[in-house]
């Protein structure tokens, strides 16, 4: 197998890894909560990856796990009222880059994802696809984007309510929008982190990214 093959197939698990780490046990996404679960931003990834949600949209602190967050409407959580941002669930999941440099959208190819759409000159890699949700409530078609931030992959993925208009051009800006926010706040975590660091004892490593992302 020759070198770009084989780097394809890896960037092909990878991002599959991504998709499959969606965690939505124990979550309720029926609607709007009496109860205040916005939050503005979460740190992911041992907090190299800040992630910050598009305007009107809120990280819900129930979902909030090492390496994946859900993000929703604000008002939706019980934050403040956001009626000018759609309806629509982001999930984002981080996984440990090991050497990918670039994603691009022929990454996304899979035979359980049909590719509707491609954008690849966005600062993530963008794809709207038809494939099988994470609930039969939603939208058989949704987007999915990816980037390196540091040394992660960040993906990103938007749902939509089933009975819920397509939202057309503004669902990839929203991921757009993520990714921008997040690099930026990203690069400042790394910092701060580097930071504490030169003052803090290392603690021991544990089981690994890889034991808590397929628990």
């Amino acid at each position: 197998m020759n070198t770009g093959t084989s780097k394809g197939l890896l960037l092909g698990a990878l991002l599959f890894g991504l998709a499959a780490c969606e965690d939505f046990a124990g979550l309720n996404l029926g609607g709007a909560t009496s109860e205040n679960l916005a939050l503005s931003s979460a740190r992911l990834a041992d907090g190299t990856v800040r992630l910050v949600p598009p305007p009107g949209f809120c990280v819900d602190k129930r979902s909030l796990r090492q390496n994946f967050a859900l993000m929703a409407r604000c008002d939706a959580l019980g934050g403040r009222l956001t009626t000018n941002a759609p309806l629509a669930i982001i999930t984002a999941t981080t996984v440990i880059a090991n050497g990918t440099t670039q994603i691009s959208t022929s990454a996304f190819d899979s035979t359980t994802e049909s590719v509707i759409q491609r954008i690849d000159d966005a600062p993530l890699a963008l794809v709207q696809v038809k494939g099988k949700p994470p609930s039969a409530d939603m939208r058989d078609t949704y987007w999915r984007g990816a980037t390196r931030i540091g040394d992660r992959v960040i993906g990103l993925t938007l749902y939509q309510k089933a009975n819920q208009a397509d939202l057309g051009n503004v669902a990839p800006d929203l991921l757009i929008q993520t990714i921008e926010q997040t690099q930026e706040q990203s690069v400042v975590a790394a910092v701060a982190l580097q930071d504490n660091s030169a003052t803090q004892t290392p603690k021991p490593a544990g089981r690994g990214f890889l034991a808590g992302l397929f628990e």
